[in-house]
């Protein structure tokens, strides 16, 4: 009986190993399916003088440099979207691109990079409770009565078990998608280091809650970065969601924060956490804009591109 009671413990353990491993591979595989994929695109869409090719890692990742059209460039912005975000999508703020040249930006579109969320993976009810209160009467205390509202709602329409197995995944796909994003930065910003003037990052979703979190923890490679924009910046967990406001408000660089119709509910749910924390935190620079509109299309874009110059100017740049 003790041995059989081994024998099964051990064929559990070899399982569980198994699975373990088959869960790091297949989220290692469908990023670097996904960013294959985007290459592979870009090369049969494109002339090969339309990209550049740079080594991020083992890797060799497409950029798609747009020299500024002024006599003194003001300096770089990298723009890249959401985590699985394809270029060709008509939300992808790689569109803004066009129009920042004119004025004297060099700007560089950075394909997405591909991340696994995991199976069974659901977005949060939208809620129209954050709107009760009066904003005259904003305070920390209020924030965590509108939280833990949000947090019972979620947990009476949402399986505790589905959402379980999810957070497991999501967080450690998370971890390797910081470490790639952060990895990907890095090599577009040593490849464009002979472009005087600042740095500007222009991100979305996944990808501009990753790179605030890399603000905010005052990761030496952020000290190269002048200002952020981020477009509905989310974390896909509601524990890491709810951090992502006052990882905002402890940003040390200047923050324009773009708010849409196009947002998911889970940055929905942070939109006016974000300004009330900036507000109360004390952050020196930081400025939340409604984006007027339905779906973000061309004349979005341009608008977009119109309030990046007002930020820049704001900035005294």
């Amino acid at each position: 009986m003790l041995t059989t009671i081994k024998h099964a413990l051990a064929l559990f353990l070899v399982g569980f190993v198994l699975l373990s491993s088959g869960v790091s591979i297949d989220v290692a595989a469908q990023s670097a399916s996904f960013t294959e994929s985007t290459r592979a695109d870009m090369q049969n869409q494109l002339h090969s003088d339309q990209f550049t090719l740079i080594d991020v890692g083992d890797n060799r990742v497409p950029i798609l440099i747009s020299l500024s059209e002024q006599p003194i460039t003001k300096g770089v912005i990298l723009i890249i979207g959401d985590a699985n975000m394809s270029l060709g999508r008509q939300d992808s703020l790689s569109h803004v691109a066009k129009y920042l040249p004119s004025i004297g930006w060099t700007t560089v579109v950075m394909p997405s990079l591909g991340l696994s969320l995991g199976p069974n993976m659901e977005f949060p009810i939208e809620s129209n409770n954050t709107q009760v209160v009066n904003d005259t009467k904003e305070d920390d205390a209020t924030i965590a009565a509108i939280e833990q509202a949000s947090i019972e709602e979620e947990t009476a329409t949402q399986p505790i078990n589905s959402r379980s197995i999810v957070s497991a995944i999501s967080e450690a796909a998370l971890d390797v998608y910081s470490q790639e994003v952060k990895t990907y930065l890095a090599a577009t910003l040593t490849h464009m280091q002979t472009t005087m003037g600042y740095r500007i990052v222009v991100s979305q979703g996944i990808t501009a809650a990753t790179i605030t979190k890399l603000a905010s923890d005052r990761d030496a490679l952020m000290q190269q970065i002048d200002t952020l924009v981020i477009n509905n910046p989310y974390w896909p967990i509601r524990k890491l969601n709810n951090e992502l406001p006052m990882a905002i408000a402890q940003t040390p660089i200047p923050v324009l924060d773009l708010v849409s119709q196009s947002d998911n509910n889970w940055s929905k749910q942070t939109e006016r956490t974000r300004r009330i924390k900036a507000r109360t935190e004390l952050k020196e620079v930081y400025r939340q804009v409604d984006i007027i509109g339905q779906p973000l299309d061309q004349m979005q874009m341009q608008y977009i591109a119109r309030q990046i110059k007002g930020w820049t100017t704001y900035l005294g740049w």
